[in-house]
């Protein structure tokens, strides 16, 4: 197949997309994809939407606030490859999740592909064409937007409603669309979960073998970082990075020792009493638990062992990955509760329950 032509409209002014709307249907799936910038934010900086309806690409300049909330909530179905930030960016501008999702690096993993498979590699592997990725790190937010990041725009989008349409014959052949169906709702369902603490929680106990005093001063300073990430519109790690986490949680007990760590004295003098008042107060841990270590019994790890058995020989025989249905740690809390994996909607989507 020949490589497209970069055609499309571009929209940057409320009758364009008051044009656009015009065209939309609540009932159709539209190939979408979003370009944004978060390097120095908390939140998403929306910088592009690219849309593809009535057989024409629309780039939409939603840098501009009042054409993305125009336009975002009126999209009810999308087709997107690999969209966990774009589900992110679609919920932060308008308080909704979408109807409807397509996923192609999901549908993708359910045809036999890896389950991380680029949307560069799946259109050269399905569509037979050579795609250059060389603009995805570029400013989004520039303008006026250069004939490269234009192309790659267009182009990311292009492909998407035919991989939706083959890939959709494969799963069917598969025997796969029950399962497709059940992972496009918990897509939709987790939007707005956000398990960034949870996961670094973990990992420092873990990497940093913290006691369970460490531990939970470790969360209460999660918390009081994220609070103040989202005040201040700034990245985690720019508040504190893991390796300060760290050094906070081991060596810090009152003011006068975060001076000791290396942290910028501007920093210390205005959040530090926060901080310190923060790792006392275990009043957020009514909205928010301390996560809770997983330690199996010999019992428990049999179960899991057991349960982990069956999934790969099934899986196996499906031609997909078992983290599809479920991942390790979650198959650990799994074995933990003493549940099994027929309580699984994945599973049972999987062997027809």
């Amino acid at each position: 197949m020949t490589k497209i032509l970069s055609n499309f409209i571009w929209v940057d002014d409320k009758d364009a997309v008051l044009n656009l709307l015009d065209q939309l249907s609540a009932d159709n799936d539209y190939a979408v994809d979003t370009e944004f910038e978060r390097s120095r934010t908390f939140y998403l900086n929306p910088a592009l939407l690219q849309i593809s309806c009535a057989d024409n690409c629309y780039l939409v300049d939603i840098a501009i606030a009042e054409l993305a909330e125009l336009l975002l909530p009126a999209i009810k179905g999308l087709v997107l490859h690999s969209g966990s930030e774009d589900l992110e960016l679609w919920y932060q501008v308008t308080g909704k999740k979408p109807a409807r999702v397509f996923d192609t690096q999901v549908a993708a993993a359910l045809c036999g592909f890896s389950l991380h498979t680029s949307y560069l590699n799946l259109v050269k592997a399905l569509m037979d064409v050579e795609l250059d990725k060389g603009q995805s790190r570029s400013d989004w937010l520039a303008r006026p937007l250069s004939n490269a990041q234009l192309t790659y725009a267009v182009e990311d989008i292009a492909y998407l409603d035919a991989l939706k349409d083959q890939l959709s014959q494969t799963m069917e052949q598969r025997g796969m669309l029950p399962l497709f169906t059940v992972l496009m709702d918990q897509l939709i369902a987790q939007i707005d979960q956000d398990h960034h603490n949870d996961k670094m929680y973990q990992k420092l106990v873990k990497a940093e073998r913290l006691n369970k005093e460490q531990a939970h001063k470790l969360w209460l300073i999660l918390l009081w970082r994220d609070q103040l990430a989202k005040q201040r519109n700034k990245p985690r790690n720019w508040i504190l990075n893991p390796r300060q986490l760290a050094a906070v949680v081991r060596k810090v007990n009152h003011y006068s020792d975060l001076y000791h760590l290396g942290l910028h004295p501007k920093f210390v003098k205005l959040n530090g009493q926060s901080l310190i008042k923060a790792m006392a107060d275990d009043s957020p841990l009514a909205a928010n638990p301390l996560p809770q270590k997983l330690v199996l019994s010999g019992q428990q790890g049999s179960h899991m062992k057991d349960m982990k058995q069956r999934l790969v020989e099934v899986c196996e025989r499906k031609d997909i990955d078992p983290a599809i249905i479920i991942n390790t740690q979650a198959l650990k809390k799994l074995a933990a509760s003493g549940g099994d994996l027929e309580s699984l909607p994945t599973w049972q989507a999987l062997v027809g329950v």
